[in-house]
């Protein structure tokens, strides 16, 4: 899976810049979608400028590790900040804003079939590099995790997540 994953985000970061002159990506009404690989989890990333300053996205993800199985989505609005430097082959920027995540996962090893549903608070906090000549971002993420409500009802757990994701946008 991980060779397939990798595999499509490599074509598409390499086609577009042969047959694209150019665009702001962070221009209201651009869509953007791709892969995301991290901890923990990897899956597809999408996301929406509903402002020059400001996106929705949505990343749905599934885990597939030992014993673990998962899937989860998660739902950001994302502040994007002034570049911090432009190069002539792009834009280094960053972004911050609050979300909300829904996930569940199940352990299929010895003893118990345990299952976990649950709902958490994020703030992700990223960098990236948005592509002059393709419309084309990959940006490098920290999400500080607060899981709220568990199997076991109201459970505050605190976590870290990390992942990097690259979209292609239309």
């Amino acid at each position: 899976m991980k060779r397939l994953l990798f595999a499509t985000a490599m074509l598409l970061m390499l086609t577009p810049g042969l047959v694209f002159a150019g665009s702001n990506i962070q221009s209201p009404g651009k869509f953007g979608a791709g892969l995301q690989l991290g901890y923990p989890h990897n899956g597809l990333s999408f996301n929406y400028f509903i402002a020059s300053a400001a996106s929705i996205q949505v990343d749905a993800s599934v885990w597939l590790k030992n014993d673990w199985n998962g899937f989860g989505v998660r739902a950001d609005l994302l502040w994007w900040q002034s570049p911090l430097a432009r190069p002539d082959f792009a834009d280094l920027v960053w972004y911050f804003g609050p979300g909300a995540n829904l996930f569940s996962f199940t352990w299929k090893g010895k003893g118990d079939n345990d299952g976990y549903v649950g709902i958490g608070a994020e703030f992700p906090v990223g960098i990236g590099l948005q592509f002059k000549k393709a419309p084309i971002d990959l940006n490098l993420e920290a999400v500080p995790v607060l899981h709220v409500i568990g199997s076991e009802g109201v459970n505050l757990d605190f976590d870290v997540a990390g992942l990097l994701n690259g979209r292609y946008y239309f």
